[in-house]
């Protein structure tokens, strides 16, 4: 099993996510500052087998846009020396804090859909041997993960158990080694989709009762969210908001809280705190994460889409206030649809008012679907009218992207066009299959 992983870094901290054993219970993580040559900082944490021994810690007071290494051992006890502890592969990372500004371009990786659950079938290791280059190759600061981590119901219904969970965990991180040596290189940041839990999946679903769904989130927070930023709501959601210096992001959870019945893809808390920040951050350039597609019109969406008509409302009092308030330079990212794209959006009122906004798909990292044209996937353009609210939904034809399996970079540099790049992930060259620019 993956023993580390890098997450949530800011300019000053950094959060470190390991994974010890029964036999190993007690981890040994060393901090070591790159730029000078003082002694590693060490601290030693006991794990517990209730948390299937993965634990976090945060290092504070980091100096900001530096280079440090982390390691982690193991040992029985909290005493044991150095020579008494072991050391597993990819035990070792090297991450770079954020800066205070981004004055300087930066990249970053986004993609989703990891299938991992069939074997040699359809073997995730190419796919994650091409994001190490890709990420190499950009220098990418940090990677999003847009969903569907794990396929907890590929190839059989999930069981109700712990065990079932975790092991597609092992199975996603631990059988796929160049999944593990990715996580090492560069920080993560996640959120869940459907399959973390079950296809489709909706708070409150009848047919499924609350033990499935507890225990996959509980699975969930172990390998995942215990390694993002604090969450924004209550200790039971995981929607959080960070930061690249000025740039913004705010991570969506579009599904523990999703009731199509009453309307609502996020709740109330949610939304309010999404336009809030949406607000304090009108003209900085902001990056909103959501599993599923907000821009782009899916044909079929049952229920399970932003443009379904269950959200309609919704969606529009998003547009609503981007458009009310003026707000400026909003990408969403999103995954989910095994096709990758560049969406643009215009609303626009009766009095003359008009904005644009953007959407980036990546979609998936790994995965066996046909490979269909744009118009067997989407609307596009698809225009709608309500409430004197106007907006149509345009994917950009060049930009549309249905080969697998692939990974996209993006790149942000102040005052200049936003950069994205498809790369197709099954092969081992990092050219870029599509280039293009918001």
């Amino acid at each position: 099993m993956a023993k580390l992983i890098l997450g949530h870094t800011t300019d000053s901290s950094a959060k470190i996510w390991i994974r010890a054993s029964a036999r190993w219970p007690v981890a040994f993580l060393q901090l070591i500052n790159l730029a000078n040559n003082k002694k590693p900082t060490e601290v030693a944490i006991s794990t517990q087998e209730s948390e299937f021994f993965t634990a976090v810690h945060e290092f504070t007071g980091l100096t900001a846009d530096t280079e440090y290494k982390v390691k982690v051992s193991f040992g029985k006890t909290l005493k044991d020396p150095a020579e008494a502890r072991i050391r597993d592969a990819y035990t070792e990372g090297r991450f770079k804090t954020f800066p205070t500004t981004a004055s300087q371009p930066f990249t970053f990786l986004i993609g989703s859909c990891n299938l991992h659950s069939l074997g040699i079938l359809e073997r995730p290791d190419q796919s994650w041997l091409s994001i190490s280059r890709i990420a190499a190759k950009t220098q990418a600061r940090f990677m999003l993960h847009a969903g569907d981590q794990i396929y907890a119901d590929i190839p059989f219904k999930p069981e109700a158990s712990l065990e079932h969970y975790r092991d597609k965990y092992l199975d996603a991180w631990d059988d796929c080694i160049p999944a593990r040596k990715v996580l090492t290189e560069l920080p993560h940041y996640m959120i869940l989709d459907d399959h973390e839990i079950i296809n489709n999946y909706a708070h409150g679903s009848d047919e499924l009762g609350s033990t499935l769904p507890r225990i996959a989130l509980k699975v969930y927070w172990e390998f995942q969210h215990s390694h993002n930023p604090t969450t924004l709501g209550a200790a039971d959601q995981y929607y959080y908001s960070f930061n690249y210096g000025d740039v913004q992001f705010f991570v969506l959870d579009t599904r523990t809280s999703r009731v199509s019945s009453l309307g609502q893809m996020i709740d109330d808390k949610q939304l309010k705190s999404l336009l809030a920040w949406m607000t304090q951050y009108s003209n900085n350039t902001k990056f909103i994460v959501t599993s599923v597609p907000f821009v782009g019109a899916v044909k079929n969406p049952k229920q399970d889409k932003w443009c379904d008509p269950a959200f309609k409302a919704q969606r529009e009092k998003i547009l609503g206030h981007i458009l009310k308030n003026g707000i400026s330079n909003v990408i969403f990212l999103t995954g989910d649809m095994h096709t990758s794209y560049c969406a643009d959006m215009e609303i626009s009122d009766g009095a003359g008012n008009k904005i644009v906004i953007h959407e980036l798909m990546s979609s998936p990292i790994n995965q066996f679907t046909p490979k269909l044209p744009l118009e067997f996937h989407y609307e596009s353009p698809k225009s709608e009218t309500s409430d004197g609210l106007q907006y149509t939904s345009t994917i950009r034809k060049k930009t549309f992207y249905g080969d697998h399996s692939n990974v996209m970079s993006i790149t942000v540099a102040s005052g200049q066009p936003i950069e994205f790049s498809i790369f197709r992930t099954t092969t081992d060259t990092t050219k870029p299959a599509i280039k293009g620019t918001i």
